[in-house]
C-alpha cells in the first residue's frame, strides 16, 4: 500500500531537498570538491546542484595524481559553468605539472585562468608545484595574470625575465608562497618587487634575489617567513611594517656580515634560526611584552669565544623588550678566557634550551653562557617530547649546585654564582599537564626511560 505523502516516511524524510536552488548550493559551499560530488546519490534534486556551486576545489592529490583524470575533470567542470553562464566565486587549484602533461598543463592553464574572469571569480587561490628536480622547469607567465589572483604558492620552478615582470602586477594578492624557486643565469641581476597594497602574508625559501621592494611601507602585511635566503637582506631596514606581528628568519645567509633594523612596532612573535649570530633591532612596540626565540645550531670553537659572546649578548640586549627563549644546539669548546667575560651585563632570558645530543656538558660552558644571559629556566631544546638523558641532568646539577670547583674556571663561576639564589629541578606531569618540583635521588628512583622530561627553574638576585 503506497504511504500517504507527508507522512513520517521516505518523503517526509527528505524536505532539504524542497529548498530553493540557491540555498542548497550555499550548503554546498561549505562542503570540500570530494564530499560535495557525493551529495549527487541523495535523490534527483541533488544530482546536479554540485555542478552549480559558487565554488570549486579542484587538488590533483584528490585524483591520486592521476593527471590525465584531474586534467579532464576540471576542464571539464570549468567549460560546463561557461557554457552555463555561471558564475565561480572562488576557484581553487592544486596542480603539479612534470615533462609528461607540461604542455597539456600550459595550455589548459591558458584556457582556464582567463575563463575564471570571465565567470566573475573574486578570490583565486593557485597551488603550482613541479615532481621535477627543482628549478628544471619554467613557471608559465599566464600564472600571473589572474586579476582575482589572492593566494599564490609555487614551488620548484625556475621564473624569467617574463614572469618576473608580471609578478608586480598581482594588485589582489594577500598570500605568496615561493619554495625553491630560482632565476634564469641570464637574469640573475633582475629584482622581484613585491609590493601589493593587500599583501598580507610572504613566506618564501630558497629565494636568490630581493623579494620586497625596498622602501616600501606593507600596510597589511601580518606575517613574514624568510627561509634560505642568499641574497642580502639589507633592503628589510629600508622597509616598513606597520601590520606587521610575525617575523621568522631561518637559515638565511644573507644576514650575515650587515645590521638589520625592522621597523615593526606591532610585532608579537621572532624567531631566528641560523648557524650564525645576526645584528637585529627592532623598533619600539607598541604591542606589550612579544616573544622571540632564538635557535643556534652547530656552534663551536676551538679558539677564544669572547666575540662569539659578544655577539649574542648584543642581540639578546636588542631583543630585551621580549620575552626570549634561547636554544644553543650541538655545542661543544665554548669557553670564556677573557676575565671580563662577554664585556657586558649578562640579559635575562625566559629560558635557555640546550641540545647536545651525546656531548657532555662542561662547566666552561655553562660558564660562558651565564656571562651571556640570566635564564629563568633551563629545559632540553632537542626535546621533542622526550627530554634530557640522565647524565645530562646529573651534569648539570652538579655544575649548578658547584660552589667552588679549584679549577681554572672558577673566577668564572663566581661571577654568576653571587646571583644565583636558588636551583629547583622540575618534573613534567603529563596527566596533570604541569611542572612539579623533584630531588635528584626521587628522580634516579623514577627513571622508566633513557629520556627523561626534566627542566630546572633558577631564581636569580634582582641585580640587572
Amino acid at each position: 500500500m503506497k504511504r500517504p505523502e507527508g507522512e513520517d516516511g521516505f518523503n517526509s524524510m527528505d524536505r532539504i531537498s524542497d529548498l530553493p536552488k540557491d540555498i542548497l548550493q550555499r550548503i554546498l559551499y561549505f562542503l570540500s570538491q570530494e564530499d560535495a560530488v557525493r551529495t549527487s546519490v541523495l535523490s534527483k534534486s541533488w544530482r546536479n546542484i554540485w555542478c552549480t556551486r559558487p565554488n570549486l576545489d579542484f587538488s590533483i592529490y584528490a585524483f591520486k595524481e592521476n593527471k590525465q583524470e584531474f586534467l579532464t575533470a576540471v576542464d571539464n567542470t570549468l567549460q560546463l559553468y561557461c557554457d552555463q553562464s555561471l558564475c565561480v566565486e572562488e576557484f581553487r587549484l592544486s596542480i603539479l605539472l612534470d615533462h609528461d602533461f607540461y604542455e597539456e598543463s600550459i595550455s589548459l592553464l591558458e584556457k582556464w585562468i582567463p575563463l575564471l574572469t570571465n565567470m566573475g571569480t573574486k578570490e583565486f587561490r593557485l597551488w603550482i608545484g613541479t615532481q621535477s628536480y627543482p628549478g628544471d622547469m619554467h613557471l608559465p607567465p599566464v600564472v600571473f595574470e589572474a586579476e582575482s589572483l589572492k593566494d599564490l604558492r609555487v614551488r620548484g620552478f625556475m621564473l624569467d625575465q617574463k614572469a618576473i615582470r608580471r609578478i608586480q602586477l598581482l594588485k589582489n594578492l594577500r598570500i605568496l608562497r615561493l619554495k625553491q624557486v630560482f632565476i634564469k643565469d641570464d637574469d640573475i641581476n633582475c629584482t622581484v618587487k613585491i609590493h601589493p597594497p593587500s599583501l598580507e602574508t610572504v613566506d618564501s625559501g630558497e629565494w636568490n634575489i630581493p623579494l620586497l621592494k625596498r622602501g616600501a611601507e606593507f600596510c597589511n602585511l601580518t606575517s613574514l617567513s624568510l627561509t634560505g635566503v642568499y641574497s642580502s637582506l639589507d633592503y628589510l631596514s629600508s622597509c616598513k611594517f606597520p601590520s606587521l606581528t610575525l617575523l621568522t628568519l631561518s637559515e638565511c645567509w644573507g644576514l650575515e656580515g650587515v645590521e638589520i633594523f625592522i621597523d615593526a612596532p606591532r610585532i608579537n612573535y621572532f624567531e631566528y634560526r641560523g648557524h650564525f649570530i645576526p645584528s637585529i633591532s627592532f623598533a619600539t612596540t607598541t604591542s606589550g611584552k612579544w616573544r622571540s626565540l632564538i635557535d643556534l645550531v652547530c656552534v663551536h670553537s676551538d679558539d677564544d669565544s669572547s666575540l662569539w659572546l659578544l655577539q649574542l649578548n648584543e642581540l639578546l640586549e636588542s631583543l630585551s623588550q621580549s620575552k626570549i627563549s634561547l636554544n644553543v644546539n650541538h655545542v661543544y669548546n665554548i669557553a670564556v678566557r677573557d676575565d671580563n667575560g662577554c664585556g657586558n651585563k649578562p640579559v635575562v632570558v625566559d629560558g635557555l634550551g640546550l641540545g647536545f645530543y651525546s656531548y657532555s656538558i662542561s662547566s666552561s660552558f655553562m660558564n660562558a653562557m651565564f656571562c651571556v644571559c640570566r635564564p629563568g629556566i633551563i629545559y632540553d631544546s632537542l626535546d621533542c617530547g622526550y627530554g634530557w638523558e640522565m647524565n645530562h641532568i646529573e651534569c648539570l646539577w652538579e655544575i649548578l649546585m658547584q660552589r667552588e670547583c679549584g679549577d681554572g674556571d672558577d673566577r668564572f663561576r663566581k661571577l654568576w654564582k653571587r646571583d644565583l639564589e636558588e636551583v629547583r629541578l622540575e618534573i613534567h606531569d603529563k596527566y596533570r599537564n604541569e611542572w612539579r618540583p623533584i630531588t635528584l635521588f626521587d628522580l634516579r628512583n623514577w627513571r622508566l626511560t633513557e629520556q627523561i622530561p626534566a627542566r630546572f627553574a633558577l631564581k636569580w638576585r634582582q641585580t640587572l
